[in-house]
């Protein structure tokens, strides 16, 4: 990956990414026309220079999603704090510390742990200007190789409903924003009938809004107040089409990523 230092960027590439999103944005649209609805794109930047970043924030841009914590850090130190930064993935306990400390950090979409909240309530600098918000990453393909909590049933017990009651009355620095899933690649591909991902997505934020409020919770969301971060490269036309409230494209704005570089173990 390039210098995230190096803000520099040609034309051709500069045009290219623009292109490439404003595409990407017309199809978005035009999925939520019939409802109405203005759902958030997020381009995906992980291991794309952040000369790249700043040729889409130099063309009215804001929301960048990383997976990488130290990458993120990096990038926001060296492009300007009024960009929107999404974390999307796996949040280890011992980097939420570096996550807090991103300033412009404007939701971390992968909680799914007590533990990580509290961290991360613990690391938010007083001068934060505003709460951290969040998303409960749901595994609604119950995929071993997916993170993420089990689906929301109606039974009240529940590790999801657990741990958004834990953010509401324990976590005064976070925000409780919404729901986020990855689907699964066989849903993703297939757009003949409603993607199960979703629906479960879906399901699962009613649910939750719907026990919160028989419990009770002081301050808790509704329904129609929960996001659903939903839909990526390869389904996020459905995922609109299907409710998303945010969808994550990569790929198609930046183009097919360098594989990541990992350093060999010392022998």
């Amino acid at each position: 990956m390039s210098s995230p230092t190096s803000l520099e960027y040609t034309s051709d590439r500069a045009e290219e990414l623009k292109e490439n999103i404003e595409s990407v944005q017309a199809e978005v649209d035009q999925a939520a026309s019939s409802s109405g609805s203005k759902p958030r794109l997020v381009a995906i930047s992980k291991l794309k220079p952040a000369s790249d970043i700043k040729a889409l924030y130099d063309a009215g841009y804001r929301h960048f999603g990383e997976n990488y914590i130290q990458e993120m850090v990096d990038k926001a130190e060296a492009l300007p704090d009024d960009i929107k930064w999404h974390f999307v993935g796996s949040l280890q306990s011992n980097k939420s510390k570096l996550a807090g400390s991103v300033p412009n950090l404007h939701v971390l979409e992968t909680l799914s742990s007590t533990k990580v909240a509290d961290l991360l309530q613990k690391s938010l600098p007083e001068t934060r200007k505003s709460k951290l918000n969040i998303y409960i990453q749901i595994n609604t393909s119950s995929e071993d190789s997916k993170s993420g909590l089990p689906p929301v049933s109606s039974d009240k017990s529940s590790e999801v409903i657990d741990l958004a009651m834990h953010v509401i009355q324990n976590c005064p620095g976070l925000n409780l924003l919404g729901l986020m899933t990855i689907g699964s690649f066989d849903a993703s591909h297939d757009t003949s009938k409603p993607n199960p991902d979703f629906e479960t997505l879906k399901s699962s934020r009613k649910e939750l809004a719907r026990i919160l409020q028989e419990k009770g919770i002081e301050n808790a969301p509704k329904e129609n107040e929960l996001e659903l971060s939903m839909g990526m490269s390869a389904d996020f036309v459905q995922a609109v089409k299907e409710g998303s409230s945010s969808v994550r494209v990569g790929t198609r704005i930046f183009g097919e990523r360098p594989k990541k570089v990992t350093k060999a173990a010392p022998q």
